[in-house]
């Protein structure tokens, strides 16, 4: 049996999935290696070991050394959907989509003729994620829609802000709307719904109810760094539209310093050099 510390089983747990700038929660911490006893009746398999270390890499963004550790976990045992399900987190992340797409439909697969409802769910909620970054909005559908609907699914407000994305991508405005108010029924804090909801509102002409959801959700302060810069960012726009200058300065400036490099971040320093 493994003998984790309390430190590291919060961090795997707050670092399961959810979505690429729409869902994904990652943990920040340092990465602690677990350690085990020399029992013999309890060593875990090396190829455990190995995945573990690989998940610990992927949570602390060492991303090449996580593929490294997942790959020689795979070589021994190709069985464990867990193992499957983190390649393709670190291959999306890695911006390689067709192996992040294969192995999370693995995890998937495996997942299900396991009765391994956890990874299941996990890999179908990465899978919507990825499917509508890469912008394949209608079948990232079918997966987001099943878990909503599924009622041992226990956060129900990530699937339904994956689907209301996609489908505000797709024109379908009314749905998305009702997919982001049903999230927010379920979690009134939950940043991405927030954001997403203030990106439909700008779209359709709400400036000051786009202002007040996108307010929230940097309020709510559940936001990555991509997430804080494009809230600060949309609402920098939306204050440009307002005339109020001093607002939009503050807004885009604080986009540029959280994400210098990132494109809200260098799209926010392009419009400060405009207005300063």
């Amino acid at each position: 049996m493994t003998i984790q510390t309390g430190k590291t089983r919060w961090a795997r747990q707050l670092f399961a999935i959810g979505a690429a700038g729409i869902l994904v929660f990652l943990s920040s911490g340092c990465a602690i290696q677990t350690t085990y006893t020399t029992d013999a009746s309890s060593v875990v398999p090396q190829s455990q070991a190995k995945r573990d270390l690989g998940i610990d890499y992927l949570s602390t963004g060492r991303t090449a050394m996580a593929i490294r550790e997942l790959l020689a976990s795979m070589s021994m045992d190709s069985s464990d959907p867990q193992t499957h399900l983190w390649l393709g987190e670190a291959y999306r992340r890695k911006g390689q989509t067709a192996k992040a797409e294969g192995y999370l439909n693995d995890a998937l697969s495996i997942a299900r003729r396991r009765g391994d409802s956890r990874t299941e769910h996990e890999a179908m909620l990465n899978l919507s994620a990825l499917l509508s970054q890469i912008g394949r909005y209608e079948d990232s559908l079918p997966h987001c829609e099943a878990l909503a609907k599924d009622p041992t699914f226990s956060t129900p407000w990530r699937p339904l802000s994956n689907c209301g994305w996609a489908l505000l991508k797709l024109g379908r405005l009314a749905e998305a709307r009702s997919h982001f108010e049903d999230a927010l029924d379920f979690f009134p804090r939950f940043s991405p719904a927030l954001l997403n909801l203030g990106i439909l509102d700008a779209q359709e002409g709400h400036r000051l109810a786009a202002i007040r959801n996108l307010e929230k959700a940097l309020e709510a302060r559940r936001l990555g760094a991509s997430g804080y810069a494009e809230a600060n960012y949309r609402l920098g726009e939306l204050y440009v539209a307002l005339g109020n200058r001093a607002k939009a300065v503050e807004h885009f400036a604080a986009a540029a310093k959280v994400a210098p490099e990132a494109d809200w971040g260098s799209q926010s320093q392009a419009y400060l050099d405009l207005l300063r």
